[in-house]
């Protein structure tokens, strides 16, 4: 009878231990930020994929809104715009939601591609195993102003009022400057190496 309830109280703490929450996860593919010599006329676009677990973060957005925040390599807020709640539309069967207002839109769709080495895993609070954990997103913002420079690494972070935030941060960036804009293009890899200073010494005057 011991016995019994021993192994009664071992499965109820496996079951405790098996409900905890599963924070979600942002999981960025790139980022390419625009800096314009004009006024309102910068925009920055951002691709990836959320790994939601609990099904909680996603499904979130539609009853409360999305804040999006790019960051750039020293930390300081490039840009941040806040979707409202009435700015975003839930999709049918929880199958993602869709943020926008004028030049920007966030696109959040489920998917089963995901990204490489990623194993997908059902929603836990889905009644079918079939759901995947995983969606795609794109996030376009246009007619923009930013506040600081843009430097990499590049971040981007979604957050949602109650539910906190997801971020990653992409360190290959290719920057491209010309006379009226600066380009930053940054995608998930090892930094590109900086250059060592040449230590040649310059040939002697004529």
């Amino acid at each position: 009878m011991r016995r019994a309830r021993s192994l009664f109280a071992l499965g109820i703490t496996f079951a405790l231990a098996a409900a905890e929450p599963i924070e979600p996860t942002l999981i960025l593919t790139s980022i390419k930020a625009i800096d314009v010599d004009r006024a309102n006329k910068d925009k920055w676009s951002v691709k990836g994929y959320i790994n939601d677990p609990d099904g909680d973060f996603v499904p979130a957005i539609g009853g409360l809104g999305l804040s999006t925040t790019l960051v750039n390599g020293a930390t300081d807020v490039v840009n941040d715009l806040t979707f409202d709640a009435n700015d975003c539309n839930e999709l049918k069967n929880d199958e993602g939601v869709i943020c926008k207002t004028t030049g920007t839109r966030v696109s959040i769709k489920r998917t089963n591609r995901v990204p490489k080495d990623a194993t997908i895993e059902a929603q836990r609070n889905r009644n079918t195993t079939s759901a995947s954990s995983y969606y795609r997103f794109t996030g376009v913002f246009r007619r923009q102003e930013f506040d600081s420079t843009l430097a990499s690494p590049l971040t981007a972070v979604f957050g949602i009022d109650g539910s906190g935030e997801i971020g990653d941060t992409t360190y290959k960036c290719k920057k491209r400057e010309g006379a009226r804009a600066t380009k930053l293009l940054c995608t998930p890899g090892a930094a590109y190496p900086t250059p060592a200073p040449s230590t040649t010494p310059p040939p002697p005057p004529p």
